[in-house]
């Protein structure tokens, strides 16, 4: 199974205009503030952002990125289990061997430091590997796209 912490890939395609894939998409998603499950999220020109709970902000989710196609109009984007958390852990994994550079360029003789240092880098690939094999939650939201807007697509997932 191939490594991917940021979910799959997806694209779907449709022969409908942007404006009318925007409002199918509003019209079938369930307001943010909405207790029941199912996607929700927002359209901001011609992002498109999805999770599934308004409770559980660590769920599935979809990021995506509308663009007219020749035929019409063209969804394409990733798909997984908290592509949100998976950037935030891997940005503070990479800031954390910066911070342990400076501290040891500028003299720093605390060893617990590197120990955190280290635990926080095993933690977050731990967690990344956890992502990767959680990307099959994002499924769901994908169908509801291609539910909403009426068309097939392709899936890279494996």
């Amino acid at each position: 199974m191939p490594f991917r912490p940021f979910g799959f890939s997806f694209e779907l395609r449709t022969p409908l205009d942007l404006a009318e894939v925007r409002r199918r998409v509003r019209d079938c998603k369930h307001s943010i503030v909405d207790p029941s499950d199912g996607p929700r999220g927002l359209i901001l020109g011609r992002l498109v952002w999805l999770w599934n709970s308004a409770w559980y902000s660590q769920g599935p989710m979809l990021v995506g990125w509308m663009s007219h196609d020749r035929q019409g109009c063209r969804i394409s984007g990733r798909s997984g289990s908290d592509l949100n958390g998976m950037l935030g852990i891997t940005a503070a994994a990479l800031f954390m061997p910066v911070v342990a550079f400076l501290d040891y360029r500028d003299g720093g003789s605390s060893p617990w430091l590197y120990v955190i240092v280290a635990l926080t880098v095993l933690a977050a690939i731990i967690l990344l590997v956890a992502g990767s094999n959680d990307r099959r939650e994002g499924l769901p939201l994908v169908t509801f796209l291609e539910t909403a807007i009426g068309t097939g697509g392709r899936h890279e997932f494996h």
